[in-house]
């Protein structure tokens, strides 16, 4: 009677939180956002099939797109990456994730830096850097049903200002679906907003908010080729409703995969480069006494509407399967 209670609980307070979180989406409008990073695509695998990762993550990459993945975890596994992007901006990635009593506990830690901006009139560059730490909590609901949750900390500074912001993320994924499918739902960035200047700014700048919800297939075929592909529609809080599809095949298995995804970007833009707004990418792995070890790239390309630059994402990534901290 008690586990069922809890899981009654449990789910509607993930459905206020997502009632919430729909109502604050539809109070932003476009432009309104600060803490821009958060809208990029975090993690080199995610990365390479188009961001379509809120029902088909189940590693420590889950983290940024739907918490609930991390529950798909059975030991030990850290990311370290770092992505080179437009006008010399550099990310570098953390994210570590264990297991605790069968449920998944993963610390992120993201930071963005970018060369000095010319302030122009003779007067000195300004700095502009941001911070992101989190802490996520996944577990297994039910039989089919995964759920999980997200803490985090935003600090932006800005020639000289500095804002702070805490917000959450919660999300499920629905498994065990015919033909091999699984559904993902989850709302990111629901928290305060962020002041620069107590005494000129009158309001906060709100956290650009994601409703994220993908569709996600996996099968194996060929002597243990495994093919996964989804498609994700999400919708940030100051944008257009955005879509995108990806797929991940093992060429050969445990030790190289391929992945490739396609980004649109939604109604009332440009579509005259759409084949910029493809995405790329591999894992090489190599298995070491029993743990994995892989090395994980994406490539995306410039689309001259939006950036004059590639983006490329390079992720170091060891899964230690005998490792459990708690």
């Amino acid at each position: 009677m008690v586990p069922v209670l809890r899981t009654k609980n449990t789910l509607i307070f993930f459905c206020l939180f997502f009632w919430g979180g729909f109502s604050c989406l539809h109070a932003q409008t476009v432009g309104t956002t600060t803490a821009d990073f958060l809208k990029i695509n975090q993690g080199a695998i995610p990365a390479a099939m188009g961001g379509v990762y809120t029902a088909m993550g189940n590693d420590v990459y889950s983290v940024s797109y739907n918490p609930a993945g991390l529950s798909y975890i059975r030991a030990s596994q850290l990311v370290l990456m770092h992505l080179d992007s437009l006008a010399g901006i550099g990310y570098e990635y953390m994210t570590f994730a264990t297991v605790t009593n069968g449920n998944a506990l993963a610390l992120n830690v993201t930071f963005r830096h970018q060369p000095p901006i010319d302030n122009g009139n003779g007067n000195l560059p300004v700095n502009a850097d941001d911070l992101l730490l989190s802490l996520s909590y996944a577990f297994k609901l039910t039989d089919n049903l995964r759920a999980g949750a997200t803490l985090k900390y935003v600090q932006s500074d800005l020639a000289g200002y500095t804002g702070t912001a805490i917000a959450g993320d919660l999300g499920v994924v629905l498994d065990k679906l015919p033909y091999g499918l699984k559904a993902g739902l989850s709302v990111l960035n629901v928290g305060t907003g962020m002041t620069f200047d107590q005494a000129t700014q009158t309001q906060p700048d709100p956290l650009p908010m994601f409703i994220r919800f993908g569709i996600g297939d996996h099968q194996v075929f060929d002597g243990g080729k495994e093919l996964n592909g989804g498609i994700e529609v999400f919708k940030p809080s100051d944008q257009d409703i955005k879509m995108g599809f990806g797929a991940e095949f093992w060429l050969f298995p445990g030790l190289f995969a391929i992945r490739a995804g396609y980004k649109w970007e939604g109604l009332g833009v440009s579509t005259q480069n759409v084949f910029q707004d493809y995405t790329l990418g591999c894992s090489l792995t190599r298995d070491f006494d029993g743990d994995d070890f892989s090395l994980d790239l994406a490539y995306d390309p410039a689309n001259f509407d939006t950036t004059l630059e590639d983006t490329l994402y390079f992720a170091l990534n060891a899964k230690f399967n005998d490792l459990h901290l708690f």
